[in-house]
């Protein structure tokens, strides 16, 4: 006798037990277990209790029993539910059998806040956060050719000056100082900011100004207004001295590399700490928390939870995310302290093209811990002007420039009872204006730790440490050395051919980090919070002897899903670098790079990637976060932005949205995320964007007309523009209409079907010709002509044919860029031209998939084809990213294609195992998590064998080539056997492992 099925793996929102939850209606999911083939659901029952088992009785919501084979993506649809509560829930089904299971260990969900309205807490800052002036801007006024960055010779620490006259009887107006870096500065002996207000230094006659430069180079200006008289700057160059009377020398002018034009002025870390007493036995705690900037939050002299770089990324001017903690462990009886760190993050630092202030200057802090104690009181210690402020060890971070830390200026105890209550009060902030909602991006956490894999001492002393990894994060170090002992880290993705880091691609990214040793006799542990970089190499400058350096990886905390392996070697290295772009450019949003001065979350990387990333790891709420992130950014007129969160409408001049196969996102990756989870409810919210992005591009000023937009982005051989737009809205709108059904909207889908009817009867009548040739003749424009449904059955024929001979006349190489690339195999393999296909995947020299990975060295996908070779080196290196996953869209063909396992329904409720071998490959090995459970299929060519596993509650469509056997219908768990067109046959089976060889 067969055991009973099992109902476990309750999941809320796809998470076990989250706490923090502000769905109204969290979907709930659950898996089946059993032995025997062909397990499926026939009806469910859920009930759920606030603060209690359901079936110790107080149910909120019973759903009796439904009628329904669904076990993903269940929405509650009990009574409303209450803030800071516990819901447990349990799930029982009956199978295909009749039988009715036994109830499932519990599942549970925590609310959060639920509404901002319930936030009691205050914004608060630091007085000195509120009274800060901004950084300089060194561009604004003075010359370029005028502002140099200067030095010693030598290249040491040193104090450099100059002196100037001022005129008597002149009242000063204004005297401000804009000093670049961790520099001070002295104007007649006094201390005067780096950054700010020096009238108060200044004299009548001769002045001088001293600049104390730790890192041995400087560059700002002084600007002094007397009345009656012009405004006069005083500017660094090489006419200053050193203290030693020497001339300083010019490292080259404001803009010149390695510093760019960026003026990095460094500001210490808000430190914020609130004392409080608990007089009660603490049964459970919860921390809420957001900040403008990053916070990283302490109790009791405890770091708080393991996630970095929170709160995240968003436009704050529109949502703030707060994350919620369970805290209860940390507390104690009686004195307690809560303390907070803040920095710049993506709100005051730098973004984009290495602009900072986007969103605002002051950081601030936003609260609430709630206590519920054994005696029954419910206390909140928010963040009000009762918290206290001071400065600490973090001297400057930044996440593109990276972090300063002094570790002599930390004070010790400042997070636990018995510090010292002298510090300053809290000050009221206004805070970002956007509204305060639960995170429900997974947080960022470290994920791997990598031990150096080669350090290799340079002459002058550096050690130059290669992980043998393109990783994305920060290091470690544990170090013993002297107090005031100077660490200085750089980051590179490469090294140049003299063996030394390879900054150039960086732009003005200093992704630099600096740890100013404490001295202590134990040693200490230098670890950036407030940073991030992509590297595989760390150069690092005074590192004591003896120290242990360790790489940490950083990335969202998504689930790992997929994986795929095959007899090619080549192919598993570039399936590796597929996963580990992915997970380099998967923090915050889906970001196009992780190293440079951009880190931005381009709309059409991130759309042609989608079905690639959904397999590798579970990105639900990931993507589903990053696109409420692309409508807030949406603009009146329908429009989508390049980039969202959206910040080059600040940065560049011309109009940053609009392109078609970029703002195509608000409809690709929504599709892209119901066809690997079944989630409809991504389709509903961006189905309004998804309408107005059409009628947008349906316009007869859009830009899908010549001109606009990115195209094919880095193709080999570019495509024309208009090819490009016209055959992307035709997709789309035909994406759109199916999604529109899906959910019910029937007028909707008619109006998207219409625009895709009119764009691809357009497209046919001015780019394809009687003898297929698309216009322009490129791999591109057959490829979307294909893919998109933009010829007939009786003209694709010919049109493949053109493309495989452009691909021949090629030698077999690609020239695709962003748009062409995901395509391009499978309108070979659908074409009937798989032997093509095979041999483009399979080609090593450039351009190609395996070029970087033979010639490269390569352990993540690169930007371009060729971002170095060995005949021409670096390519352009103003864009040149050696971690960029778009090209990695071909990780989706593996798995399908290669590795035989693909959706036949959304979700892979019913799957289709077709491996189609080529190229000489032998074997492949292809695994998935699914909702339902674990999928696989192995096989191998000679002799045929082929491994299945069918998860339970699913049903699957497998392929087999001729030759091969069929099982019988009577056989477990197979439902039906017919014959394909290519002389095999399909056996549909139910849930279990099969089988087959031939």
């Amino acid at each position: 006798m067969t055991e009973p099925v099992r109902v476990d793996d309750l999941r809320a929102e796809r998470l076990v037990d989250p706490i923090g939850v502000d769905e109204p209606a969290p979907q709930l999911s659950w898996r089946l277990h059993g032995t025997r083939r062909g397990i499926e659901q026939r009806a469910y029952r859920v009930v759920v209790a606030a603060d209690a088992d359901p079936l110790e009785g107080n149910v909120s919501w019973d759903s009796g029993w439904v009628a329904s084979s669904d076990s993903v993506g269940i929405a509650y649809r009990g009574p409303a539910l209450a803030p800071h509560t516990r819901y447990v829930f349990r799930v029982r089904v009956t199978d295909d059998r009749g039988t009715e299971s036994d109830w499932s260990p519990p599942g549970s969900w925590e609310t959060g806040q639920l509404d901002e309205a319930r936030w009691t807490a205050s914004w608060i800052t630091a007085a000195s956060e509120r009274d800060a002036p901004l950084p300089p801007d060194l561009d604004t006024t003075e010359p370029l050719h005028s502002l140099h960055r200067i030095g010693a010779p030598g290249g040491a620490a040193a104090t450099l000056r100059t002196s100037f006259e001022l005129p008597g009887g002149r009242r000063v107006l204004a005297a401000r100082t804009a000093f670049a870096d961790d520099v001070t500065v002295r104007l007649n002996g006094t201390e005067v900011p780096a950054v700010g207000d020096a009238a108060r230094a200044l004299r009548t006659g001769t002045n001088e100004i001293a600049v104390h430069a730790p890192d041995g180079h400087a560059v700002g200006r002084l600007d002094v207004t007397l009345d009656g008289l012009p405004p006069r700057t005083v500017g660094t160059d090489d006419t200053w001295r050193t203290g030693d009377g020497e001339l300083a020398v010019s490292l080259g002018p404001h803009g010149a590399p390695p510093w760019g034009r960026a003026a990095v002025t460094h500001r210490p870390s808000p430190y914020l700490r609130r004392a409080f007493r608990l007089d009660a036995p603490v049964r459970r705690a919860r921390l809420y928390v957001t900040a403008a900037g990053l916070y990283s939050m302490r109790l009791n002299g405890t770091r708080v939870g393991s996630e970095h770089l929170a709160p995240g990324w968003t436009d704050y001017a529109t949502r703030v995310p707060y994350q919620s903690h369970d805290v209860t462990a940390l507390l104690r009886d009686g004195d307690n302290v809560l303390g907070a760190v803040l920095a710049d993050g993506w709100y005051a630092g730098s973004v984009g093209f290495c602009r900072s202030f986007h969103y605002g200057h002051i950081r601030a802090l936003r609260a609430e811990l709630h206590v519920w104690t054994a005696d029954g009181a419910h206390q909140v210690i928010g963040t009000d002007t009762g918290w206290r402020t001071g400065t600490g060890a973090v001297r400057h971070a930044d996440l593109q420039h990276g972090t300063v830390v002094d570790a002599r200026a930390e004070p010790a105890g400042w997070d636990a009872p018995g510090f010292g209550d002298d510090w300053p009060a809290a000050v009221p902030a206004d805070g970002p204006a956007g509204r305060v909602t639960a995170a429900i991006a997974p947080p960022i956490r470290v994920r791997h730790e990598l031990a150096p894999r080669s350090v290799t001492a340079t002459p002058d002393g550096r050690l130059i440490v290669d992980f043998g990894q393109n990783l994305v994060g920060w290091l470690r170090l544990r170090v013993r050395g002297d107090a005031g002992r100077r660490i200085i880290v750089r980051h590179a993705e490469v090294l140049d051919h003299d063996g030394e880091p390879y900054l150039e691609a960086l732009r003005t990214a200093r992704a630099t980090d600096e740890y100013v040793l404490a001295g202590g006799t134990d040693g200490e542990v230098f670890e950036p919070e407030f940073t991030s970089h992509g590297f595989r190499y760390a150069e690092l400058t005074g590192c004591p002897a003896g120290a242990e350096i360790t790489a940490l990886v950083a990335y969202a905390d998504m689930a790992a899903a997929g994986e795929f392996g095959c007899s090619d070697p080549r192919l598993d290295r570039l399936h590796d670098n597929i996963l580990w772009s992915q997970r380099g450019n998967f923090l915050a949003v889906p970001t196009d790079c992780p190293q440079r001065d951009e880190r931005l979350g381009w709309t059409g990387d991130a759309q042609v990637f989608a079905p690639t990333a959904a397999f590798g790891y579970d990105v639900a709420a990931f993507l589903r976060k990053w696109l409420i992130d692309v409508r807030d950014a949406q603009r009146p007129d329908g429009a989508i932005t390049h980039v969202a969160p959206d910040v080059l409408g600040g940065q560049l001049d011309t109009p940053q949205y609009g392109s078609p196969g970029w703002g195509d996102a608000i409809v690709l990756v929504p599709a892209a995320l119901h066809a690997a989870y079944g989630d409809t409810r991504v389709v509903r919210e961006c189905l309004p964007a998804m309408l107005r992005w059409l009628d947008y591009l349906d316009r007869p000023d859009a830009p899908r007309h010549p001109g606009g937009g990115f195209a094919d982005w880095l193709a080999v051989t570019p495509t024309d523009k208009d090819v490009v737009n016209a055959g992307y809205l035709a997709h789309s709108a035909r994406v759109a209409a199916r999604l529109a059904r899906l959910v019910g909207q029937p007028d909707a889908a008619a109006h998207c079907t219409d625009i895709a009817d009119r764009a691809a009867a357009a497209f046919r009548a001015r780019y394809v010709g009687g003898d297929g040739r698309v216009a322009g003749g490129t791999q591109t424009g057959y490829v979307l002509a294909l893919r998109a449904g933009l010829v007939t059955e009786a003209e694709r024929p010919a049109v493949v044919r053109r493309l495989a001979a452009e691909v021949a006349a090629r030698n077999t190489h690609l020239s695709t860029g962003f748009l062409g690339t995901p395509w391009l195999l499978d309108a070979l393999a659908d074409g009937g031209r798989l032997d093509v296909a095979y041999a483009l995947l399979l080609r090593d020299t450039y351009p190609s998939w395996l070029f970087p990975v033979v010639h490269g060295d390569a352990t993540t996908i690169w930007e371009r084809w060729d971002s170095w070779s060995q005949a021409r080196g670096f390519a352009d290196a103003g864009m040149t990213s050696f971690n960029h996953y778009a090209y990695g869209a071909v990780g989706d063909f593996l798995h399908r294609v290669v590795g035989g396992l693909a959706p036949a329904e959304p979700g892979y409720r019913r799957i289709t195992v077709r491996p189609r071998p080529g190229g000489g490959i032998d074997s492949a090995d292809t695994r998935l998590v699914t909702g339902y459970g674990p999928a696989a299929v192995r096989w191998q060519a000679e002799p045929y064998r082929l491994a299945v596993e069918v998860p339970p509650n699913t049903t699957a469509d497998v392929h087999l080539p001729a030759g091969v056997e069929p099982p019988g219908t009577d056989q477990p768990g197979v439902r039906s056997v017919t014959p394909d067109a290519a002389g095999g046959t399909v056996v549909w089976v139910g849930s279990g492992t099969y089988e087959f060889a031939g």
